[in-house]
């Protein structure tokens, strides 16, 4: 199983922000929750006093498992001195983050752009 030839998260870097973004319009298995978990791990190791966009623009189902994992990664990026945001939730995504009142933890935006430019 090597990551680097299916990677569940694709990083860039614009305007000195950590943009990640979900390959998977599914993110439902454990499988595929436990290496998003591992490349978001990896990514916020290195990652420093920084901020970071998660992108869900793929992303059309999801796990109530990787909320649980966001959480976490949220945790690490706060603890790293990082801020994080996410953009790109289908309203079904936005929905479920509103049952679960994470969009009261999240700052989660509509564009890519206008998360950059609120950084």
């Amino acid at each position: 199983m090597s990551r680097l030839a299916s990677p569940r998260v694709l990083v860039e870097t614009i305007h000195g922000i950590t943009v990640a973004s979900f390959a998977d319009a599914e993110i439902l298995t454990e499988e595929v929750i436990d290496e998003v978990y591992e490349q978001l791990r990896d990514l916020v190791e290195g990652l420093g006093p920084a901020g970071v966009l998660l992108n869900f623009r793929e992303v059309r189902l999801m796990s109530s498992t990787m909320l649980a994992v966001l959480l976490k990664f949220a945790r690490r990026v706060a603890a790293a001195g990082g801020r994080l945001k996410l953009c790109g939730l289908s309203s079904d995504l936005l929905q479920a983050f509103k049952i679960t009142r994470f969009d009261r933890i999240f700052e989660i935006y509509d564009e890519e752009s206008t998360a950059l430019d609120s950084f």
